[in-house]
């Protein structure tokens, strides 16, 4: 019953990561005024309907959720701020329309803000195996998997343009492979970090062994070879580097997924 009724709230971070990751590799690739404009227009409408679609999913009942072991008020203003996502990641793709980059970098500030708040409200409101909902590692844990899953998402979409497009510069093609690297070796981190604490062996031995291992054997293992080798291969064949950030998106999903299964179940963070 459990499972049912954390199902949205699984289904409604997903898509909250994919839109703040991708307007945090927006952002940063914007800055060094490299990135097709194309790209920042598609990535901007991809990341709003992302955010749109979390916003439409239906909400957990106070009731429900505390049957689920979940703290009702954080859901609450974790609804709350899916709407200012949504609004703030609208206004960032208008601007992505405008020739001014210093809007775009304060809308898109705005929005990341907004982003890591609502998402640090479904952390606090996840059953809190430690005793406390606050829980340094478990407010980390889904920033940082929107690097992971959105700056996949992003990099793959980036890749297309250098499909059209060889001569570009391929720079952003890797600092974006790298900033999926990088988020997925902090996620590394938070799973040692659990092991440390013994809530990774309970998942092993428990009835979520099957989602332990998918998380840590394809959403991180398999995700960080492939961000890397992605990073390596755009050197000299972006086709290539863009083909792994394919297979990359797959797997963080799927590691994303069984993470926040986890989560939301349990209030472990790997």
């Amino acid at each position: 019953m459990s499972a049912l009724v954390t199902l949205p709230l699984v289904v409604a971070v997903i898509f909250v990561e994919l839109a703040v990751g991708g307007a945090f590799l927006i952002w940063l690739l914007d800055r060094s005024g490299q990135a097709p404009a194309g790209f920042l227009r598609l990535t901007a409408a991809v990341n709003l309907a992302a955010a749109g679609v979390a916003a439409l999913i239906p909400r957990i009942s106070p009731h429900a959720a505390t049957l689920a072991g979940l703290d009702p008020d954080p859901l609450a203003a974790f609804g709350t701020g899916l709407a200012a996502v949504a609004l703030l990641l609208a206004a960032h793709f208008v601007t992505t329309l405008l020739p001014s980059r210093d809007l775009r970098t304060i809308v898109a500030v705005a929005a990341l803000l907004a982003g890591v708040g609502t998402l640090g409200a479904a952390a606090v409101a996840r059953p809190a195996a430690s005793g406390t909902a606050y829980d340094l590692f478990a407010l980390l844990a889904l920033p940082v998997a929107a690097l992971a899953l959105g700056g996949s998402s992003a990099a793959m979409l980036l890749g297309h343009w250098y499909l059209v497009t060889p001569k570009l510069p391929t720079g952003p093609l890797q600092r974006a492979a790298l900033v999926v690297a990088g988020a997925v070796v902090a996620q590394i981190g938070l799973a040692a970090v659990a092991f440390a604490r013994g809530d990774l062996q309970t998942q092993l031995q428990g009835a979520l062994v099957v989602a332990a291992g998918l998380r840590l054997g394809v959403g991180l293992l398999m995700t960080l070879g492939v961000a890397l080798a992605a990073w390596w291969t755009a050197k000299t064949n972006t086709q290539s580097s863009t083909g792994l950030l394919y297979v990359g998106l797959g797997t963080v999903l799927a590691g994303e997924i069984s993470a926040r299964v986890i989560f939301f179940l349990q209030g472990v963070a790997i």
